[in-house]
């Protein structure tokens, strides 16, 4: 694993005065506590350590603390200042505040960019008040923030009877409603959240800069994140690697699941791929746990926040219940674990210890003779959490009837190891008693396998991430110089050669005598097809003549491709150009591309390719460049991690040879911002290995190369 290879950004500094203010103005404070204003102020009279500065400009003491007319009258430069005002009156708040030296406007108001064009346009001037100042904006539309390490709960959510305990967890979310919703749902579970930072429009802050923010704290162990869109990607991107260097898991949501991306793409790689592929890859290529909804944030969020790591992917469930414990086996083995039966001395000692009509297999199953002898089950906890033959240890069921005694037992089984340790606790009081004794809960069986797995695989993916170089990504996706266009196949292999990937040998051919030489100098069975920029897909026109041999055979395919090609010819468009190529030898099929993500750029895709690539819809996807050990784990991903090694599949060395391949595409991406498509289509992977025996290039701007 590699030493820590990056640094805090420099940015990150800014938001100090955001998260940890030292001093706070309220603009629109008010004595009612029912409305925004005044909401807030009374939160920070209660709990807040530092100064507080209410400002409004009618009254001169809000809630008996002094009022200042206007942010430019505060007494003194504040940190923060939290603006409860109407939207119009905004922008002119923020020129104040810049011209007064707030070091961070945190706006509540809402009718900005989600209220319009005028709205936008007010939210592009509140953008441009801050980068001219460099006084940070969050918000606006934002419910606000919460750092329980200072008392500061500038949010106007209700938190009546929520517990307000600060933990090891930050919350990072661009809605402010859901992100409130994790800290309670956390919080109510004996879940300690110490950070809540909502972004609301993103004007400026974005939540990449709160996770690198977060990330830094020493009091924060684990980030849950929920995302609805992703701006300033490589900022992210960057927060997560240090996050992943700093062994820091982030658990996210991002919503936009069922969103298929409407990108024009003339490739299948393109086409085929939603914005919601992309994100999935680009998070697993940063290390972030992604989960689906809120209920996994918060559990997958718990169990990480534990401190434990697995050491590897072998569970054991202890169960009295045989039910229980084969729910657990289904879901283990759905969540990618194993479950290895105890052997050698831990199989004797359990023997020893479980009544013979229990079960010393995995689910260890001790029947409910814990009921009359707790001390058994303690000594069996003891030894199975000791054993080298498992990495976790789950526990079904914690009855309330058992009473404290069965909890006692818990806990000690708990205390008795630093591994991933957790019970299923349905019954609330019984769960929060064991996370009061420091045993790691979960309501549902799901959910806490669930994590278990997810945490076996941050484990790997980041030490396998640590290993490979780190490339920062940019914010923004260079705009295409000019509209894309589609590049005829003989053109687009030129970037295909360049980036060093085999292809088969091959010729233009022109008429028969052209054809015949052509033929003789490639030697065996040959290939002819049509090639123009106005045909993408020559198969699905009946473009392609294959197994080709003798003259005669040879002749008549190429009089039918010359017809065709006539045909099909758009008016004005130049004439198909005909290819005779060396046939491949024969192999898997396989497509492999190239494409630009308006978010995130190059992305590299593999899947299982041919003609039935639509109906397949089999691939992986990376950004790119992807580093040797990301493009195998690419290849060996398809038919469900079956492909490599199976019969008919792939050998180690076809598989190296196709994440060559794929680290070759990622390349010619670096070399050629004007590639914005490049797929091989098929790939044929043979005894000899890879060979791309079709190419489509898109190019915007200048090309090829």
């Amino acid at each position: 694993m590699t030493e820590t290879a990056t640094e805090p950004a420099a940015g990150l500094a800014t938001l100090t005065p955001l998260v940890s203010p030292r001093s706070i103005a309220v603009v629109g404070a008010s004595d009612h506590p029912a409305r925004i204003g005044g909401r807030i102020l009374a939160r920070l009279k209660e709990t807040y350590r530092g100064g507080i500065f209410p400002v409004n400009s009618s009254r001169a003491t809000v809630q008996d603390l002094p009022a200042h007319p206007d942010v430019s009258a505060l007494p003194e430069a504040v940190d923060l200042a939290i603006v409860a005002a109407p939207g119009p009156a905004v922008p002119q708040i923020a020129r104040d505040a810049a011209a007064r030296g707030v070091g961070a406007l945190l706006v509540l108001s809402a009718g900005f960019g989600e209220a319009g064009e005028e709205g936008r346009r007010a939210q592009d001037e509140l953008a441009a008040i801050g980068a001219a100042s460099g006084m940070r904006i969050c918000g606006p539309n934002c419910i606000g923030i919460m750092n329980l390490t200072i008392g500061l709960r500038g949010v106007f959510s209700t938190l009546t009877d929520v517990p307000q305990e600060p933990g090891n967890v930050g919350i990072v979310s661009q809605s402010g409603g859901f992100g409130m919703g994790m800290f309670e749902t956390a919080q109510q579970s004996g879940l300690g959240v110490s950070y809540v930072l909502a972004t609301g429009n993103e004007a400026d802050v974005t939540c990449g800069e709160m996770v690198g923010h977060l990330v830094e704290q020493p009091d924060v162990e684990v980030i849950a994140l929920f995302m609805e869109g992703v701006r300033k990607p490589g900022t992210l991107l960057a927060a997560a690697r240090r996050a992943l260097e700093l062994g820091k898991p982030i658990v996210a949501v991002r919503t936009g699941r069922s969103q298929v991306g409407a990108r024009a793409a003339a490739s299948h790689t393109g086409a085929l791929s939603s914005a919601d592929d992309v994100v999935s890859a680009a998070f697993e290529g940063a290390g972030i746990v992604r989960v689906d909804g809120p209920a996994e944030l918060v559990e997958y969020a718990r169990m990480f926040a534990a401190g434990r790591r697995p050491a590897g992917r072998r569970l054991a469930v202890v169960t009295s219940s045989g039910g229980a414990g084969v729910l657990m086996a289904d879901i283990a083995e759905s969540a990618g674990l194993e479950m290895p039966s105890p052997a050698g001395t831990l199989a004797e000692e359990l023997g020893g210890l479980v009544p013979s009509f229990g079960s010393t297999a995995n689910p260890i199953d001790p029947t409910a003779q814990i009921v009359n002898d707790q001390s058994m089950l303690r000594e069996l906890l003891t030894k199975v959490t000791a054993a080298p033959d498992y990495d976790m240890v789950a526990v079904a069921g914690a009855a309330r009837g058992l009473g404290a005694a069965l909890r006692e037992t818990l806990q000690a089984g708990a205390e008795s190891t630093d591994k991933p340790f957790a019970v299923w606790a349905g019954q609330p009081d019984v769960a929060r008693d064991l996370t009061a004794r420091g045993v790691t809960t979960c309501h549902d069986a799901n959910l806490l396998i669930g994590a278990m797995g997810a945490m076996a695989g941050y484990r790997e993916n980041r030490e396998r991430l640590l290993g490979e170089p780190y490339h920062p990504r940019p914010d923004a996706v260079p705009a295409a110089a000019a509209p894309p266009r589609p590049l005829a196949e003989h053109v687009s292999r030129r970037y295909v050669v360049e980036a060093g990937i085999p292809v088969p040998d091959e010729r233009i051919v022109t008429g028969t005598t052209g054809a015949a030489a052509a033929a003789a100098e490639l030697g065996g069975t040959v290939v002819l097809k049509l090639s123009a920029d106005w045909l993408s897909h020559k198969s699905e026109h009946g473009a392609v003549r294959v197994g080709l041999t003798g003259r005669a055979e040879i002749e008549s395919a190429l009089a039918e491709l010359a017809a065709l090609g006539e045909r099909l010819r758009p008016e004005g468009a130049p004439a198909a150009e005909i290819l005779m190529q060396r046939m491949a030898e024969p192999g898997l099929e396989l497509v492999c591309g190239l494409f630009t993500d308006p978010t995130f750029g190059p992305v590299v895709t593999v899947g299982l390719g041919g003609t039935l690539v639509e109906i397949v819809r089999d691939r992986r996807l990376a950004l790119a460049p992807a580093g040797p050990a990301e493009a195998g784990r690419l290849v060996r991903g398809l038919a469900g991690g079956r492909l490599v090694g199976a019969a008919r599949g792939l050998t180690e060395e076809q598989a190296a040879s196709v994440a060559g391949v794929l680290a070759g595409l990622g390349e010619a991406a670096r070399r050629h911002p004007e590639l914005r498509e490049l797929e091989l289509n098929p790939l044929i992977v043979g005894p000899s290995g890879a060979v791309a025996v079709d190419a489509l290039a898109v190019v915007a701007g200048d090309g090829p190369c």
